[in-house]
């Protein structure tokens, strides 16, 4: 592969081989919460993060897979430099990590209701409901 001067099945390759390695540093179950995350099946974040399938990763989703992966600066970087290389008319909105003092932690308990994915689900919605709130007050 010629790097980021690649074709765009290269480039879009090269993305994925940065995901696949963060996913599986991770422990199991990580395709499964970003699934949950996104409203999407586990067959279909393997396609769009696994390097052997030529599906691109769709830009809405880069964020809530960042979030759940935990890439460090530099793998999210590398990334979205390949990423737009692969897809010059795509801009993808990715929120960087507010300063620890710019932030407040809320702490909630929520009941069990006997279903794991059920449980996700909600998580994730409520994790959404937070990265909305987070835009709101930076548009301030």
């Amino acid at each position: 592969m010629s790097g980021l001067n690649g074709t765009k099945l290269e480039l879009i390759r090269a993305y994925k081989l940065i995901l696949k390695d963060a996913l599986e540093a991770r422990p199991s179950g990580i395709r499964l919460r970003i699934a949950d995350m996104i409203g999407k099946n586990k067959s279909f974040v393997s396609q769009v993060t696994n390097p052997n399938y030529k599906t691109p990763l769709p830009e809405k989703y880069i964020e809530p897979i960042f979030e759940a992966v935990h890439l460090t600066p530099r793998e999210r970087e590398r990334f979205l430099e390949i990423y737009r290389r692969a897809h010059p008319r795509s801009r993808p909105q990715t929120v960087d990590k507010p300063e620890p003092e710019e932030t407040r932690v809320l702490r909630i308990e929520l009941p069990r209701l006997g279903s794991q994915q059920l449980e996700r689900k909600i998580d994730g919605m409520i994790v959404q409901m937070a990265r909305n709130i987070n835009d709101l007050g930076r548009r301030r």
